[in-house]
């Protein structure tokens, strides 16, 4: 029995190690930074069942780079107002300063403090831009990397359409 345990403990422990360093998106992948099975589960699966696997990934990354894609236009129109807005954003700062009575350097320093609100805003709209083109560029880094996959299977790529989730 201590025997049975121990070699279990062991095998857990070699899978567990196994395991590629997770997919560098915050979207549920079952694929590792390098574009392979992320897991053991994955890894059993896509050995037992390797043209499903495979159909499977192709789906999610179409998933993926649309998700991806509306995403980022969403962030970057976004970008875009809030940079169109800091001239407004500015003269409400100021007003509201003058609505408290401020004037002078404590006018400026409640200026000051809200633009820094703003400026720092703005950089994590960037930032989060940044965080996905390079989750985007994974996207198609693995893209590829499946249909490599599907051709040594002898499967052609299928272009992606959300109604047809692989069986």
């Amino acid at each position: 029995m201590k025997k049975t345990l121990r070699i279990f403990s062991m095998g857990c422990l070699l899978a567990l190690s196994a395991c590629g360093e997770p997919a560098p998106v915050t979207w549920n992948a079952n694929l590792d930074v390098d574009c392979k099975p992320q897991d053991p589960l994955d890894k059993a699966y896509a050995t037992l069942s390797t043209k499903k696997f495979w159909r499977e990934q192709e789906y999610d990354m179409g998933t993926l780079k649309k998700a991806g894609e509306k995403n980022l236009s969403m962030s970057r129109t976004v970008l875009d107002d809030s940079r169109g807005q800091k001239g407004e954003y500015f003269q409400r700062a100021q007003k509201a300063a003058r609505d408290l009575g401020l004037s002078g350097a404590a006018q400026r320093a409640h200026v000051k403090e809200n633009m820094d609100r703003y400026d720092a805003e703005v950089k994590d709209i960037e930032m989060r831009i940044k965080y996905q083109e390079n989750a985007l560029s994974w996207v198609r880094k693995c893209t590829t990397a499946v249909h490599a996959e599907l051709r040594k299977l002898s499967l052609s790529p299928v272009e992606y359409d959300p109604e047809k989730r692989p069986r």
